[in-house]
């Protein structure tokens, strides 16, 4: 699964025209180890806005 991910984000950077960079795959993915397993899973969103507007007045 892990060489998956890897072939997605290079295939995503290509399509962009960009070079895909260790510290931008890392801003996606983190390194996950369960008992004797490691893998790759998403990393958590951060939020911008952490009370966004009802509405915009004005």
């Amino acid at each position: 699964m892990g060489t998956v991910r890897i072939r997605q984000f290079e295939f995503i950077c290509q399509s962009q025209g960009l070079d895909p960079y260790v510290e931008n795959f890392r801003a996606f993915y983190q390194l996950i180890r369960n008992m004797a397993f490691y893998s790759l899973g998403l990393r958590a969103a951060k939020k911008i806005l952490i009370n966004p507007p009802k509405s915009f007045h004005d």
